[in-house]
């Protein structure tokens, strides 16, 4: 089963104070979805090219992935929207990777995970920027997108940017949203659906790793 879900990231000032982060590192498979992300944002006509290929196998609402059989809520109509938006998509900046924002994503991987829960709320009801500001310095302003059941660096991007079944994109509207000045990333098992990436942006920029 593959679901998604997105934390709506709220309106701040054009401004707001950086993040001071203690370092750290990044798992690979956690940097693996940074880069695929970054390579959307940086590159959005190319990566339409990306999901025109992973769902040339597409008919009706099943399509082959990793000798899988995927169902889509939709089907063919979100692949196409999904290409003419990334072909109407402004090149952005990549987002910087923190280290200290992978161990907030982390967090709720390791929480969530063995529980097989769903969603956004972490431990105690928290959200991504309480999660976020317990690695950090200052006061975080960050959404957040998940992802559940595709393993895979460009499967959980790619899911992402179709939005599959999610009425107004959201998933895709964080990744594309031009505010966002850091990311954080992580990926884990999930009781129910078997793996779950989880990423952080957030409005702040972050120092120190």
């Amino acid at each position: 089963m593959v679901g998604a879900l997105i934390f709506n990231a709220f309106p701040v000032s054009a401004q707001v104070a950086a993040l001071v982060c203690k370092g750290g590192s990044v798992p690979a498979s956690a940097r693996a979805v940074a880069d695929e992300l970054n390579l959307a944002r940086t590159n959005p006509k190319a990566y339409a090219r990306v999901i025109e290929a992973e769902f040339a196998t597409l008919r009706g609402k099943r399509y082959k992935r990793n000798g899988a059989t995927m169902v889509m809520k939709e089907g063919r109509s979100a692949v196409k929207e999904a290409v003419r938006a990334l072909n109407r998509q402004t090149p952005l900046p990549a987002l910087p990777l923190s280290a200290c924002l992978s161990a907030a994503a982390a967090g709720h991987v390791a929480y969530q995970g063995p529980r097989g829960e769903f969603g956004h709320s972490g431990a105690g009801g928290s959200g991504p920027g309480a999660r976020v500001e317990q690695q950090v310095r200052g006061t975080a302003y960050c959404g957040e997108n998940i992802s559940y059941g595709v393993g895979d660096a460009r499967s959980v991007v790619v899911q992402l940017i179709v939005d599959d079944g999610v009425k107004g994109r959201g998933h895709r509207k964080n990744i594309f949203y031009p505010r966002f000045r850091s990311l954080g990333t992580a990926t884990g098992p999930h009781a129910k659906f078997r793996t779950m990436a989880v990423q952080v942006f957030c409005f702040n920029p972050v120092t120190g790793g």
